[in-house]
């Protein structure tokens, strides 16, 4: 957490490269994903030893259904169209079945690319960066996920009215 500690109290160029470049907590999810490796890149950032991410054939219109296994527990992850998978309900799903123990959220930064960053970290951890930088500081860069969240289900114009709104009220890359 050293690199993510040193951008919240920075705030400049240097340590966002350096948290961007060097930090290991987190986790970059393109769009075209598979959404079973994505649980897998959660697991190798929070190192549980109890969560893993699997997809089995199935004679559905998608042919396959992805799992998510938590701490013995196996859940289907249910998505919305029938016909495809998508990394938004993946990580929703995942980030519900993970709590109350972890926390992901979506590193506000990497938001207008096809590759996003996501951080996986301990509720305690995430409760310390709030008591050091304040809730608003951690909630400005690292989206909370939830029901309503879209992170690669944006359309342009919707990620377009976000990324203004941030702008006007921090734009430490001018």
């Amino acid at each position: 957490m050293e690199y993510m500690k040193e951008f919240l109290k920075n705030e400049d160029r240097e340590s966002f490269d350096n948290f961007w470049e060097n930090s290991q907590k987190l986790v970059w999810v393109d769009w075209r994903e598979y959404d079973e490796d994505i649980i897998n890149y959660i697991e190798g950032v929070i190192q549980s030893g109890e969560l893993s991410g699997k997809s089995k054939d199935v004679d559905n219109e998608m042919g396959f259904d992805i799992f998510i296994e938590w701490k013995g527990k196996e859940y289907k992850i249910l998505y919305p169209d029938k016909e495809g998978s998508d990394r938004d309900t993946t990580i929703k799903t995942l980030n519900k079945i993970i709590q109350p123990e972890y926390e992901i959220r979506l590193f506000m930064e990497s938001l207008g690319n096809d590759t996003l960053a996501f951080v996986p970290l301990l509720k305690s951890e995430w409760k310390e960066l709030k008591e050091d930088f304040g809730e608003e500081k951690v909630n400005y860069y690292f989206s909370k996920i939830d029901d309503e969240s879209k992170m690669f289900d944006l359309d342009m114009d919707e990620l377009f009215e976000i990324l203004d709104k941030r702008k006007e009220i921090k734009n430490f890359f001018d």
